[in-house]
């Protein structure tokens, strides 16, 4: 009898915890977005859209940044990135993973100290392809459900940050 009880207990916390939606302070991502970008590139426009995938286990973005002909950068800038924001139930941390055209991965892991219900912030734990000892910050800001302010900022020695992109996006549906 004590035995048929503890594995009712344990089914029933396995669902309640597979149950809870790990990514609810991200749901008012999803969508589609436009953005102002300020940088290191100079100021451009960026699109990017947000969506749930494989079941809803996962959430995918995709982000195309345009940078117009400027002195730093004469032919202009394209950029392009693809993110996967996966849940390690293992660990309970959010992980974030950010493939870039330049041929960097940033591995960003959830940073709960840090975050709060309308600011998320992630921190490195690897950046792939970089010959340097870089770590990376990046923050998500959500002004309303239709509008998020975020930073990028690199320690480019490893431990001072200094800004790299600022970027204001509007929800577009």
């Amino acid at each position: 009898m004590k035995k048929r009880i503890l594995t009712l207990i344990i089914a029933v916390l396995s669902i309640s915890i597979y149950a809870e939606n790990p990514f609810k302070n991200l749901d008012f991502l999803i969508g589609n977005w436009q953005g102002i970008e300020t940088g290191v590139a100079g100021d451009g426009i960026g699109f990017r859209s947000y969506s749930y995938i494989l079941d809803n286990n996962f959430i995918q973005a995709h982000n195309t940044s345009t940078f117009p002909i400027s002195e730093k950068k004469p032919r202009g800038e394209v950029h392009r990135d693809l993110v996967i924001i996966s849940y390690n139930s293992n660990t309970d941390q959010l992980i974030l993973r950010g493939f870039y055209v330049e041929g960097f991965t940033n591995i960003y892991i959830l940073d709960k100290e840090l975050s709060t219900e309308t600011k998320i912030v992630w921190i490195t734990r690897e950046i792939e392809n970089n010959p340097g000892n870089w770590k990376g910050r990046y923050t998500i800001e959500k002004v309303s459900d239709t509008e998020f302010n975020e930073w990028m900022d690199f320690a480019m020695d490893g431990e001072n940050f200094v800004p790299f992109l600022k970027n204001n996006w509007k929800k577009k549906d």
